[in-house]
């Protein structure tokens, strides 16, 4: 074998062999992306962005009785601290005046994954606030292929007073994972 043949050999195998590592695909067979993919005609992911968060206004409560006695959220703010120090995933629940504090660390499948505040609903007849947060793809084409530990801070605010029981789950990965229950 002369020398032109092997080298053409050894570039046609190290192509193939880079192919797999430069698509866009995810092994499960989905395009690696974990949302939801319900976007708007112009590819926005239709949020109206009122309530402070990315995503969309997810309350499922009625405007307080006349009387007071039913708690109702008011607001909800979501902020992304970056990358955690442990790896993991937690969460941790504070009350704190008319708010609720939701702490934790989500992990995605990859570098081009942050977390996102996916919905914060007040259930009255269990007296019951359920925040999910999930993962989004964000950034260029190429990502590190390692698992990610994103910090975030959920603080859903109140009328009326506190529910009983909080519950934040993680939606990434292709689960759904109840990261703390929490009962006053």
């Amino acid at each position: 074998m002369d020398r032109r043949t092997a080298l053409s050999l050894i570039a046609s195998v190290g192509a193939t062999a880079l192919a797999g590592c430069t698509g866009s695909g995810a092994d499960d067979g989905t395009d690696g992306d974990e949302t939801d993919g319900s976007t708007g005609d112009d590819g926005t992911d239709g949020s109206t962005g009122d309530d402070g968060t990315d995503g969309p206004d997810d309350s499922t409560t009625e405007p307080p009785a006349d009387d007071g006695s039913s708690p109702s959220i008011t607001d909800r703010s979501f902020s992304r601290l970056g990358d955690a120090a442990e790896p993991g995933e937690s969460a941790s629940v504070a009350f704190d005046g008319d708010r609720v504090r939701c702490a934790g660390v989500i992990q995605g499948r990859n570098g081009c994954m942050e977390a996102e505040l996916d919905s914060a609903t007040y259930d009255a007849d269990g007296d019951e606030l359920r925040v999910r947060v999930t993962t989004v793809r964000e950034g260029g084409d190429y990502c590190t292929q390692q698992i990610v530990d994103r910090e975030y801070e959920a603080v859903v605010t109140f009328a009326g007073g506190l529910p009983g029981a909080v519950v934040v789950e993680h939606e990434s990965m292709g689960e759904v994972r109840t990261a703390t229950d929490v009962t006053r």
